[in-house]
């Protein structure tokens, strides 16, 4: 079962931010334009700079680390701990069928949905998120901001990473219509759900899971 935690698209902080391209690792060479400055062949769009942290629009480059922040959940099946990086040795095969580039590409095209990654100063992908918006009937028309899959690697600084980050998120859903926030997050991870509260949300509704 889950539990939906909601909490109101106004009232929390704004973060400075600026926004803009730049090169990533694995974006390969750089090319020379007419000016002669370099310029990357594959770009991030960096939607937020955060101090040491920032948030990108995620890349077919990212899948494999998304993949590895996702297993860092004590409810997955391929749990292992993202305090280092993982090899594909330890994170292991996908389930059987899973194509997680055909699902990146369902998520990219989908003008409703945004997939981020938190990047360190290294460019690495430290955290993810995605924001998928509904639109509903309920509460005059109005579009809902549902969080899935919030993850920020372990360590001393991760819930101040978290703390800055949804902070952004809270302004970009806003921005993007949405009159609520909903963080889904499974009911056994009970040792995230009270930095959440710390953050505005409360526990409002329950959710149910019929597996298909």
């Amino acid at each position: 079962m889950l539990r939906m935690v909601f909490a109101p698209a106004h009232g929390l902080p704004r973060v400075e931010t600026r926004a803009g391209f730049r090169c990533g690792r694995g974006s390969g060479p750089q090319r020379l334009d007419r000016q002669g400055v370099g310029v990357c062949n594959q770009s991030m769009e960096i939607l937020a700079d955060l101090g040491d942290v920032s948030v990108a629009r995620a890349t077919r480059e990212h899948i494999s680390a998304i993949e590895r922040l996702l297993a860092d959940d004590p409810t997955s099946p391929k749990h292992v701990a993202t305090t280092n990086l993982v090899s594909d040795d330890l994170l292991g095969e996908g389930p059987d069928g899973a194509d997680l580039e055909v699902a990146f590409e369902r998520i990219d095209n989908d003008p409703h949905q945004d997939l981020f990654v938190v990047l360190d100063e290294g460019d690495r992908a430290i955290g993810t998120f995605q924001l998928s918006l509904l639109p509903t009937m309920a509460r005059g028309g109005g579009i809902r901001g549902i969080v899935t899959g919030a993850r920020v690697r372990a360590g001393a600084d991760s819930i101040s990473i978290a703390r800055r980050v949804l902070d952004w998120l809270s302004d970009h859903a806003r921005e993007r219509g949405a009159r609520v926030l909903i963080i889904i997050t499974d009911k056994n991870r009970s040792h995230i759900h009270g930095f959440y509260t710390t953050m505005g949300f409360r526990k409002s509704h329950e959710g149910m899971v019929l597996p298909l």
